[in-house]
């Protein structure tokens, strides 16, 4: 899923503009029916520099994700970007049109590390990187700026909402799935 994921990123991005377009969260589009941009809205991104960054970090935690083998591991690619773009939808009615995968991004780097506190020893160091997420969400609120992806001043703007509803639709799918163990260390007994 990850591979997929940057793949299509990556397709987003050297594709004609028209494809952007069509793909893009556009809040009137999605409340005309177009409810695929609460999905596809994710791969569309706005500068070099913000593709990188999401595509480094959906790539590392997603692959840790992957060969960790989690549950609900794959459900996170499926459940968490049309949380994200609802959240949007409903915390944010100014916001028109948004993209990209920092909010999975976000849900992603969650998602491993409770689960690392959960199945792995050193919790102290999977319990520091989320104090650090909501550390670079907090900062993101209150100077209304990315920490790391830069835009061409007053063309677009930060959208910290997309990575708290990230963070908390990982969160409560790490809580649904929390009792199991990773897939690859589970055994039946008949």
């Amino acid at each position: 899923m990850t591979a997929l994921v940057l793949g299509l990123a990556l397709l987003v991005w050297i594709a004609p503009p028209a494809v952007s377009e069509a793909l893009i969260y556009d809040r009137a589009a999605i409340l005309h029916g177009a409810v695929w941009r609460l999905w596809s809205g994710h791969l569309v991104h706005f500068s070099a520099s913000h593709l990188g960054w999401n595509l480094l970090v959906v790539g590392l935690a997603g692959a840790w994700i992957e060969c960790a083998g989690f549950r609900g591991g794959r459900a996170l690619w499926m459940i968490v970007p049309p949380c994200i773009g609802l959240a949007l939808l409903a915390g944010d009615p100014t916001l028109s049109r948004y993209g990209g995968l920092s909010g999975l991004a976000t849900a992603i780097v969650v998602f491993a590390c409770l689960s690392e506190c959960r199945f792995r020893p050193g919790r102290i160091i999977w319990g520091v990187a989320l104090a650090l997420v909501g550390l670079k969400i907090g900062w993101e609120f209150f100077a209304g700026n990315p920490v790391f992806a830069h835009f061409e001043h007053g063309t677009v703007r930060a959208v910290p909402l997309s990575h708290l509803a990230g963070l908390v639709s990982a969160f409560v799918l790490w809580l649904i799935v929390s009792d199991n163990k990773p897939a690859a260390t589970i055994s039946s007994v008949g």
